[in-house]
């Protein structure tokens, strides 16, 4: 379904503008995400696996882990993105300027624009990067090679926001990538997207 969204967008679909169209959109959203949660964990479950199989075991510590995890993103993305600009420049005559999505995802805030960005976290980091990678790699492969295909599968639903925000969503992706390969703990990641998606929807307000 994330894929498929994005590919309506990049052919040039629209969002419905009308409030209770966006909030069957979200209702959509949540009942797809619980529903993909639900078979990832009936899928360990056939596996004899668990949660904390695939990096799912918090504790305390996970907080701070987070918070420097979060300054990791932010500082790797402006290490990337000032540099971009200015090759960018160079080449095109002008700097990239980063789409809008305020049209596209602007709920603002409710109770299910809040519901979806606390679940939403949980969804892409279990499905695309803690299970996805823990897979690639009990299969013997690298964690290189886990990281790319956790990358790239990710990236392959956000391509429509754009140049300039799918160059700094790679580095943020990346970061999560390198960090659950080195640690094989998903928690703090999950925290961390968390902390970007309510950034986001709390900004669509102003």
């Amino acid at each position: 379904m994330p894929i498929a969204g994005c590919i309506y967008y990049l052919s040039g679909g629209a969002t419905p503008s009308v409030p209770i169209l966006q909030h069957f959109r979200l209702i959509g959203a949540l009942l797809n995400e619980t529903t993909a949660l639900i078979v990832l964990w009936y899928v360990l479950g056939g596996q004899g696996k668990t949660w904390s199989d695939i990096g799912l075991k918090p504790v305390l510590r996970d907080v701070p882990r987070a918070l420097a995890l979060l300054l990791a993103v932010n500082v790797a993305a402006l290490l990337v993105w000032f540099p971009a600009q200015y090759l960018y420049a160079v080449y095109a005559g002008h700097y990239l300027t980063p789409k809008s999505l305020t049209s596209m995802f602007g709920f603002g805030i409710s109770f299910l624009s809040i519901a979806f960005a606390c679940l939403n976290p949980f969804f892409e980091e279990l499905i695309v990067r803690a299970y996805t990678m823990s897979e690639v790699m009990e299969l013997g492969a690298s964690r290189t090679l886990a990281t790319v295909v956790s990358v790239v599968l990710q990236m392959s639903y956000h391509l429509y926001q754009g140049v300039a925000n799918a160059l700094i969503l790679m580095v943020v992706f990346s970061v999560f990538s390198m960090y659950f390969a080195r640690t094989r703990r998903i928690f703090p990641v999950v925290l961390v997207h968390l902390c970007l998606d309510l950034r986001f929807l709390v900004k669509g307000l102003f």
